[in-house]
This record gives C-alpha cells, structure tokens and sequence, in this order.
C-alpha cells in the first residue's frame, strides 16, 4: 500500500495569501510494476476531485464563520446591510426582502450598483420548498384563493445550490442560507490559483536508495472575501431530522 503524507505550505504573492495543499505517496517498484488495480491511472482524478472539495469547504467557512473583512467590520453585519435580522424558513416574504437586500446595494459613493441575484445556497433541507416557491406559477393568498407567483418568473434566473457541507459545517442549530448575486455585477468570494492553473501539478521521484517512486500533488490556491455587497445572509431556522 502506498505511504500518504498531507503538508501545507503559505506564502504572500501580490498581496494575495496563496497556500499549496499537497499530498505525497509513495510506492515499491514492484507494486509500480504489479498496478493491476490501475491506481496510479486512477490519481489525477482523485486528487482533482479532493482538491474541489477542500476549495468548495474553505468558501463555505467563511460564509459560515462569518469572520471580519477587508474593512474590519463581519461580513454579514448591519452595516453591510447584508444581513437579515429574524431567520427565518424559506417563504416568499424572505426571498422578497433578500433580493431587496441585494438590489439595494450602493457603491462607495452612494451610487446604485444593480446586482441581480443569481444563486440562493441552501443547506440539505431546504431545497424542496425552494423548488416549490419558484417552480409553481400560482401561489394560495389568505383568502384561500390562487394567485399569480411572482417568483416563478425567476425560475430561469436562479439557480439552487443544495449543499450538505452548510450541514456539517453548522452542525447544530439554525442552518442559515444565502443569496448571491451575479458575479457580471460585484465581486463576492473569490479563489485565485497561482498563474491561474487549476488542474494539480504531479511530480514523480525516484526514491534514494530504494527501488521506488515518490509522488507530489500539489495545487496553489487563495480565497479572499472581494466584496460584501454580493451577499445576503438569512440565519435560517432549525430543521428537524427523524433519523
């Protein structure tokens, strides 16, 4: 079996914090020569997929942690005016007063900046009433009558991203969901590779006084908050779970 060994290396290009995340394996030359598992024809893929994971969990803390930007102030705060106040389920309501949110959003000189929404991200229960909210062209009032569903024009707009890691990362508690904007109109959170290379680099060794091979796998990555003005958060509410 191949020896694996995870490091993680920082440093600071363009005042931009890039890390290198990168796994290490090793291998006899006779398993090199015996693969007939196909493992090493199996490892790009592999690692590639990791890497998308790691990336995906990264953004997902920061909209979870919700830590201080580039401005000192929380991401999601009052002063951002990104931030609903009372949590709340999925309703028309709230995706009303969040697109609201978003729309409303002024440049540094007080000027309207015009983001339209293009992503709500839900936590793995949410995403059913989500689809009934904007799939339905008809909605039922208080007085038990129809009426016309002024999301379901949006339907083509926006697009659900259901995603169990909000789960994890929130564990317990109210699980909160997000609303981003199009990314033609603001920044939000961005991750950079260095030189813009996405794909792992894989290097092969020859280990020193063995017969065998060592393996690096490493990709350079950076996420940094851009700007606040491209992101709403809802707190959520909590959601029961029979199992």
């Amino acid at each position: 079996m191949p020896t694996i060994i995870i490091w993680i290396v920082k440093c600071t290009i363009w005042l931009q914090q890039i890390s290198t995340y990168g796994r290490q394996f090793t291998m006899t030359r006779e398993a090199f020569i015996n693969d007939d598992i196909d493992f090493l024809s199996k490892i790009p893929s592999k690692y590639a997929a990791s890497a998308r994971k790691t990336i995906n969990k990264q953004v997902y803390q920061i909209m979870v942690n919700n830590p201080a930007i580039y401005d000192g102030t929380a991401l999601f705060s009052a002063l951002h005016k990104n931030l609903i106040t009372m949590g709340t389920g999925i309703t028309q309501e709230a995706v009303q007063k969040m697109f609201m949110a978003l729309q409303l959003q002024t440049d540094q000189f007080g000027e309207a900046i015009i983001v339209r929404p293009a992503y709500i991200v839900v936590p793995i229960g949410y995403s059913f009433d989500m689809y009934a909210l904007f799939e339905s062209p008809t909605i039922h009032t208080s007085g038990n009558t129809q009426a016309a569903n002024p999301l379901y024009r949006y339907r083509s707009m926006i697009e659900v991203v259901e995603d169990p890691t909000l789960n994890v990362l929130v564990k317990n508690g109210k699980m909160p969901w997000f609303i981003v904007g199009d990314k033609a109109d603001t920044d939000s959170i961005e991750v950079d590779y260095l030189n813009g290379q996405e794909v792992p680099t894989i290097r092969r060794m020859e280990t020193p006084g063995t017969l065998g091979f060592i393996w690096d796998i490493y990709l350079d990555w950076g996420i940094s908050v851009m700007d606040y003005r491209g992101l709403i958060k809802n707190p959520g509410i909590e959601l029961s779970n029979s199992l």
